[in-house]
């Protein structure tokens, strides 16, 4: 038995050469044959009962779009736009505007469509980035979970081994109550992180309609460094411009039409403006004639001479309107080109801290790979103790636990690695949505 054994360990550790991880095996379970994975940091414990019902991430993000209200609604505004453009467009010919009063309608239309059809798709990716986030968070909460249960079964092990010491006299009451202690802690972390687990459950159920309890999760999680083609520079510019395109394109447009020559090309000239003034301020408003006047055009000379005091009078407001919301379109266009050249300085400020995060995480990734290959020599090394009698069962099973932590700090890296990839590739996940 002792040799099959050896030979069980031996071909788990060959697997490890090849993936930079072995599946650690309590001394009490090293009998059987340990399932292997190729796949890097995929080293946990079934989250489920259910184990033939299998959820992938892209089931659950799936799941997710199929019930997301934030989505729904983007199709709704999207279809509604459409509608609203058309009717724009059959009014625009109806009232026979001008050239340039069509072409302002008919792009401003296309560029807040197809606004709200990228805000959809960057609802989605969000949407997808949160999924996939509560989606790894259960799984490595699941890993955390049974790594505890382990250590807690190593800690009342040394328990039972400090009351037979303290039975021979080789162990004080001190050392027991220090042991209890450490297992009342492990206990209580314990139960914390499945409390935590059953409310990550809940969430993910909320944002997906899946029970996760009822499913077995992919632990599989991989890791690709990030490449950038050309500078660093070029390639954060060319994302921000395509996070603020349609802000951008709506800007020029308006930009374009309330160009110098609109105010002369609508008389809302300042000369226009002067003129409509003096006009209104000339005019004077006629008497009503009484009802003794004898003159029979009296009263269509009166209407006559009203029509034109309130013509000038309507003159002056109009104009005066028009030049106000004039000049307030021209103030806006300025304040927003100010606002969007801002955004896209403080958003490259942000996307370099992300990429510097990359190799951070990236650095941590090599280190947590090296430490897995150290711990799975030691582990091969405590197995042959124990089989040789040199160590108990209890510090095998010890070195086992701190192979799992090492797997799960491994995978917590790459997850953080990954994480920021998806920002810095689409800044909108984490960016205002309201552009």
């Amino acid at each position: 038995m002792r040799k099959n054994i050896n030979k069980i360990i031996a071909f788990a550790i060959g697997v490890s050469v090849m993936s930079g991880s072995i599946i650690p095996v309590f001394a009490a379970d090293s009998t059987t044959n340990p399932s292997t994975t190729t796949t890097t940091a995929s080293n946990a414990a079934s989250t489920t009962t259910a184990k033939s019902n299998v959820l992938t991430l892209d089931d659950a993000i799936k799941a997710a779009i199929s019930i997301s209200d934030t989505l729904a609604l983007d199709e709704q505004k999207i279809s509604y736009q459409d509608k609203i453009n058309g009717i724009n467009e059959d009014k625009d010919d109806f009232n026979d505007v001008s050239d340039d009063q069509e072409d302002y309608d008919n792009d401003t239309a296309d560029e807040t469509l197809n606004k709200l059809k990228q805000q959809r798709d960057f609802d989605e990716d969000s949407l997808t980035q949160k999924v996939t986030d509560q989606y790894n968070s259960l799984v490595t909460s699941q890993m955390q979970i049974d790594m505890a249960t382990k250590k807690l079964a190593v800690d009342n092990k040394n328990l039972q081994d400090a009351n037979l010491k303290q039975s021979l006299g080789i162990k004080t009451s001190i050392d027991i109550k220090t042991t209890e202690l450490s297992i009342q802690k492990e206990q209580n972390d314990l139960t914390t992180n499945q409390n935590k687990l059953k409310d990550a459950q809940y969430a993910f159920q909320l944002l997906t309609g899946k029970d996760a309890s009822q499913y077995t999760l992919e632990k599989d999680i991989n890791f690709e460094p990030f490449k950038i083609d050309g500078s660093l520079d070029d390639y954060l510019d060319n994302i921000i411009d395509s996070y603020l395109k349609y802000s951008e394109e709506l800007l020029q447009t308006s930009k374009d039409y309330y160009d110098k020559d609109y105010e002369k090309d609508n008389n809302i000239t300042t000369d226009d403006l002067d003129q409509a003034k003096s006009d209104a301020e000339e005019a004077t408003k006629p008497s009503k004639p009484s009802d003794s006047n004898t003159d029979v055009n009296a009263y269509q000379k009166y209407e006559e001479k009203l029509a034109a005091y309130n013509g000038a009078q309507s003159q002056y407001t109009n104009i005066l309107a028009a030049r106000l919301a004039y000049l307030n379109t021209k103030l806006n266009n300025y304040s927003n080109e100010v606002a969007i050249s801002e955004e896209k300085k403080a958003f490259k400020e942000q996307l370099r801290s992300y990429y510097t995060n990359l190799q951070t995480y990236e650095d941590s990734i090599n280190y947590c790979k090296k430490e897995i290959e150290i711990n799975n020599e030691q582990l091969s090394n405590y197995k042959l103790k124990y089989d040789l009698g040199m160590i108990t069962e209890s510090d095998y099973n010890a070195q086992v636990v701190s192979t799992e932590q090492a797997e799960i700090d491994l995978r917590n890296a790459i997850i953080a690695y990954n994480q920021n990839e998806e920002y810095l590739q689409k800044p909108w996940i984490v960016l205002s949505s309201s552009k």
